[in-house]
């Protein structure tokens, strides 16, 4: 009984400090308007005889919606991203969270061990599994636009010229991909039908002295969100602060780094049924991040003046307070 009771304490203190940050917000940390749809599918890839599943968030009003596609981390599934996604489809955009075969929770499941989940996990991360992750968002992308083309319901939503892109910590990566990092891979990365791009844990692996070469291609708009805690979790080397060198080589404009006090790594997956009992700090730093998206999104896939105003010219920094470090460039 007395868990139970904490419990209730931790929720209600957890749902008093959302609604704070929603008012400082401006609204934006809430739930838009926008009654939505949430359903699974297998997409088959023939060309790669490979199957994409996916979990769609489509919101259910009439028209054409901007598209944002979610890649999980190493060892997810298509049900990452889920606390994002669905903020963004209350907020008018069709979803597409991405599994990744290969790189996905068939890693470690079924693991004797922690340390054959650890092995498990590790040999997911590869150059092949880099350029099988850009396949599928790319795959998807066509298959959005085929399925279009024959009246499928939900891909009629799809206004495919205003896609972003985004993803955690492995996701992170395949997004700097997708948005024109420059890897010493043969297989062309970027996606140019992308518009803008957000990167949760994003990483920069290797020599500091080359992250201006490869950082610097990046033109689209693009937000890289992380924490003080967002530390190492597969044997990588990464840090914190390694964790903010994208965007410190990253090229202005519409360049953006959050960096939430206290926030781990597994804050950013989206998926809060794989963290801690809910706390005050977690409503927080959650709040913080739905505003912060849905106002860059806004912004570059909306075209929203004063979404872009408010996020580059103090107004989101100013709502934030000391709960984080947000910087513009």
């Amino acid at each position: 009984m007395h868990r139970l009771v904490s419990l209730l304490l931790i929720v209600a203190a957890a749902l008093t400090a959302q609604s704070t940050f929603a008012a400082d917000f401006g609204g934006r940390a809430m739930p838009g308007p926008d009654r939505f749809s949430v359903s699974a599918a297998e997409w088959r890839d023939a060309g790669r005889d490979r199957v994409v599943p996916v979990k769609i968030y489509a919101p259910e009003g009439n028209g054409l919606f901007p598209v944002l596609l979610f890649s999980h981390g190493l060892g997810g599934s298509r049900d990452a991203g889920g606390e994002w996604a669905e903020h963004w489809a209350s907020h008018g955009y069709l979803v597409l969270a991405l599994q990744h075969p290969g790189s996905d929770a068939s890693l470690w499941r079924g693991a004797a061990t922690p340390a054959d989940a650890a092995r498990g996990m590790r040999s997911g991360m590869t150059a092949e599994q880099y350029v099988l992750r850009v396949g599928d968002v790319r795959f998807v992308i066509d298959e959005l636009a085929r399925r279009r083309d024959a009246r499928d319901p939900i891909a009629a939503k799809a206004d495919l010229r205003r896609i972003g892109m985004s993803g955690h910590s492995f996701g992170a990566q395949t997004t700097q991909a997708i948005a024109g990092e420059r890897f010493p891979v043969p297989a062309k990365l970027a996606e140019p039908r992308v518009r803008a791009a957000i990167a949760f844990s994003p990483s920069a692996r290797g020599a500091e002295t080359a992250l201006g070469e490869r950082f610097g291609s990046i033109a689209m708009p693009f937000f890289s969100i992380t924490g003080t805690r967002d530390g190492d979790v597969a044997g990588t080397g990464a840090t914190p602060d390694n964790r903010t060198l994208p965007f410190r080589y990253m090229q202005p404009p519409d360049k953006y780094l959050l960096v939430l006090a206290g926030a781990d790594h597994m804050v950013f997956n989206g998926q809060p049924g794989l963290r801690r009992e809910p706390s005050a700090a977690d409503a927080a730093q959650g709040g913080a991040v739905k505003a912060a998206t849905i106002a860059f999104w806004d912004a570059y896939l909306k075209d929203d003046a004063r979404a872009k105003t408010w996020l580059a010219n103090g107004g989101f920094a100013t709502a934030l307070g000391s709960a984080g470090a947000f910087s513009a460039k």
